[in-house]
């Protein structure tokens, strides 16, 4: 056995962020760990649960005892015990809404018409069941398929951990499934029931910031009622951008708001330190929360709100119009323009990098672009198309496309094939159900298997892609016999354009995804046949180290740092270079201001991410020179974990 007790050093105490990081590395020990707070007197509680550990009401300096027993309990107390003493950043201050302000969550003026976010969610029902194991299984078929949902809506965000972590939480597994089998409760109001319970104790919390998580909870239940009754996630109505009035805006509803329609949100609820209220700041969209008693649940046309001061205006008449609209002018004069990033930062040597944005449709486009991105170096087609029953033609593929192309007019843009199976779900191809998806036919091999629908896509890129600088990009190859019959299909697709007389792009530069060990192995060979290579670094990781990416339990695996990947990485580069091939990361890794430096330092010049990552990035890289980078690389290589790993961004950042 073995016991220590810590002080939290976070400024922001326990909360969803890093006690899903304390739950994936604690499961990678082999001992029971529990954790008390000694100064509350709350607990002990399993080191296995969010809500067990958000009971704490852990906040900074509150010492926490960690007890452990098992073979590695000295091991694993040390491991949570760096976890608690790490500190981060201070979060933005609960503030308290005085009459006539709301609380500001996200700097900003936004004026215009005012909508309500339509929320699709159908009634629970509280009947019982017969088939109580049927039952038990639609439930854990909803909790992937909420996991796919959130996944999607989240990936690029570390919030993504903490609602993965609620998904797998026992307290609201287990607690469902014994509704489930005791009650005969069917499986919506069964976890409906665990949700609501997990809800009060965030609720009762004293901490704002610790209970501000609630929404999270919320968010979770809604996406497994969601998989199991249907219905929709919040949406916008159609029409010209509008304010937004929402009650509690949740983390996904706030990831899937477009930019370039909403000019602002007002949340009747919330507060400045929700998970949505983060999203919301990274998309630079205007808001403020705390309104209910500014803002009526039903009427007012036009509002206007300034989400650094919290004021708020319903119906403004001309006159505070007008001061308004002055009032964002003078903010957008003062921003830096697109134009002052050129999409290419310099070290201090000179040395130029490249930053490329990941894009899924036309609005990711549209803030990448606003970004200062050099081009798209990661255009994910399938995207737009999660949760489709039916297949989109070829004419509304090429629509789509050319709507995003036409945003980055005369800059590169790389479009990835078809990446379904594993873990993006496209009802529309009714695969089949298989033992280990992410080992199955995905990818390039699901394209294979269906040439039609391949060579449809093909065409759809082909015609979409006229008088743009596009690129092909072929995801989670495995051989140089995949790359070949993706080309022949190329060759296919442009005949039968050319037969029809339909102008298109042609020629167009073909490359990889490196997204499986095999393929970083075998680039020197895959040179001969690929003309650029995009190493995704989010799979590569989950591949090289046998760790199911979302995985609650192996996070701390998850890690792009690790030096096995990092290995993988130096080979494609130097096989890249080698072959004149330009070699790009658009895996999560690149937007990771930890990682980044060591990619660069391996040799890596084009970073493709999430926009909203590049200022993060450019901080990362400021003042280094590719010498010094390439020594913290070399460092990264040497050591045995990714912790380590990461712990040379130090050197990587220092000043040249």
């Amino acid at each position: 056995a073995a016991s220590a007790d810590v002080a939290i050093a976070d400024p922001s105490g326990l909360h969803a962020r890093p006690a899903a990081q304390l739950i994936a590395r604690a499961a990678a020990f082999d001992a029971r760990i529990t954790l008390e707070n000694v100064t509350n007197g709350r607990g002990p509680v399993p080191a296995a649960s969010l809500i067990a550990l958000a009971s704490l009401g852990a906040r900074r300096s509150d010492v926490l005892r960690v007890r452990a027993t098992g073979r590695q309990a000295a091991e694993a107390v040390e491991a949570i015990a760096a976890i608690l003493q790490r500190e981060a950043k201070a979060a933005a201050p609960a503030a308290i809404a005085v009459s006539g302000l709301a609380i500001p969550v996200a700097p900003g003026v936004a004026l215009g018409p005012l909508v309500r976010l339509v929320r699709s969610l159908p009634d629970v029902p509280e009947t019982t069941v017969d088939d109580i194991a049927a039952e038990v299984e639609r439930l854990r078929r909803a909790l992937e398929l909420a996991a796919q949902d959130l996944d999607n809506a989240l990936r690029g965000s570390d919030i993504l951990d903490a609602h993965q972590a609620l998904l797998c939480d026992p307290a609201l597994v287990d607690e469902a499934l014994s509704r489930i089998e005791r009650d005969r409760c069917n499986a919506a109001w069964a976890f409906c029931q665990a949700i609501d319970a997990a809800a009060v104790i965030y609720r009762q919390l004293e901490d704002p910031y610790l209970r501000a998580r609630e929404a999270d909870v919320h968010d979770v239940g809604h996406a497994v009622v969601r998989a199991l009754l249907g219905g929709s996630a919040g949406t916008v109505p159609d029409g010209p951008p509008a304010v937004v009035v929402v009650d509690d805006l949740t983390p996904s509803e706030a990831a899937r708001l477009d930019a370039a329609r909403v000019l602002g949100v007002i949340d009747r609820r919330g507060g400045p330190t929700s998970h949505a209220a983060i999203l919301l700041r990274a998309a630079g969209i205007p808001a403020v929360a705390g309104a209910a008693a500014l803002v009526p649940e039903a009427g007012g046309a036009h509002a206007g709100l300034d989400g650094a001061t919290g004021e708020v205006w319903i119906d403004p008449d001309p006159e505070t119009a007008l001061a308004l609209e002055g009032r964002r002018a003078v903010l957008r004069a003062s921003r830096r323009p697109a134009a002052a990033r050129d999409g290419r930062l310099r070290l201090a040597c000179g040395r130029e990098i490249e930053l490329w944005a990941n894009v899924a449709g036309p609005s990711d486009a549209r803030a990448a672009r606003d970004a200062g991105a050099l081009g798209i170096g990661l255009l994910r087609t399938e995207m737009p198309f999660l949760g489709r029953i039916d297949e989109p033609g070829e004419a509304e593929q090429a629509a789509l496309l050319a709507e995003t192309f036409a945003v980055f007019a005369g800059a590169p843009i790389v479009v990835r094939t078809l990446d379904a199976g594993g873990d993006k779900a496209l009802p529309y191809l009714a695969l089949e159900a298989e033992t280990n998806p992410s080992l199955g036919v995905r990818g390039v091999r699901l394209s294979l298997a269906r040439p039609a629908l391949l060579e449809a896509q093909l065409r759809a890129i082909l015609v979409a892609g006229r008088g743009h600088d596009v690129r092909v990009l072929i995801p989670m190859v495995s051989t140089a016999a995949e790359v070949s019959a993706v080309r022949a299909a190329l060759e296919r697709a442009h005949d039968a354009l050319a037969a029809a007389g339909m102008p298109h792009r042609w020629p167009v530069a073909t490359g990889i995804m490196v997204e499986v060990p095999s393929a970083a192995l075998m680039a020197e060979r895959l040179a001969r046949q690929a003309d650029f290579f995009s190493i995704g670094t989010n799979d590569l990781t989950q591949h090289t180290l046998a760790a199911e990416r979302g995985h609650a339990r192996l996070h701390a695996l998850a890690d792009p740092a690790h030096p096995a990947v990092l290995r993988l990485v130096r080979a494609v580069v130097e096989a890249g270079h080698a072959a004149g091939r330009p070699v790009s990361v658009c895996g999560e890794a690149a937007g990771d201001p930890d990682v980044a430096p060591l990619l660069v330092g391996l040799g890596v010049t084009q970073l493709s991410m999430c926009a909203s990552a590049f200022d993060a990035v450019e901080d990362a890289l400021a003042g280094a020179t590719f010498a010094e980078l390439a020594a913290a690389a070399e460092e990264a290589l040497a050591v045995d974990e990714a912790s380590a790993a990461r712990a040379t961004r130090a050197a990587a950042r220092r000043p040249g």
